[in-house]
């Protein structure tokens, strides 16, 4: 090998480790980044469970209420009928028995066919 060959080989080696250790920085400032974005999802993720998980709750909560005063009113609404048919039935106790020996005969004839 000449001194010229010899030359050349050991700046060719020199850049060739130079550029080695250089495309392990950047693959190292690669993954760091890739971590860094991992990461940032990660949270971003969270963030939106925790918002949905919060939205849910709410409107669950609010369903239940909404619930709750429908069967109030509802309860109310049969409380006031049921003592209206009781007034009714005091008033017009023959009118009350009639109506009743009525409804049982009707439902009779439908389930005996």
């Amino acid at each position: 090998m000449t001194a010229t060959t010899a030359t050349k080989s050991a700046r060719t080696s020199k850049n060739g480790r130079a550029g080695e250790v250089e495309l392990a920085r950047e693959v190292e400032g690669l993954r760091e980044d890739l971590a860094a974005l991992t990461e940032r999802f990660s949270s971003v993720s969270d963030l939106g469970l925790r918002t949905a998980r919060d939205f849910t709750r709410e409107k669950g909560d609010e369903a239940f209420r909404r619930g709750e005063a429908a069967y109030e009113e509802i309860s109310a609404h049969a409380s006031e009928l049921e003592r209206k048919a009781a007034n009714s039935i005091r008033e017009h106790p023959l009118q009350a028995l009639g109506i009743a020996a009525g409804v049982g005969f009707l439902a009779a004839l439908l389930t005996r066919r």
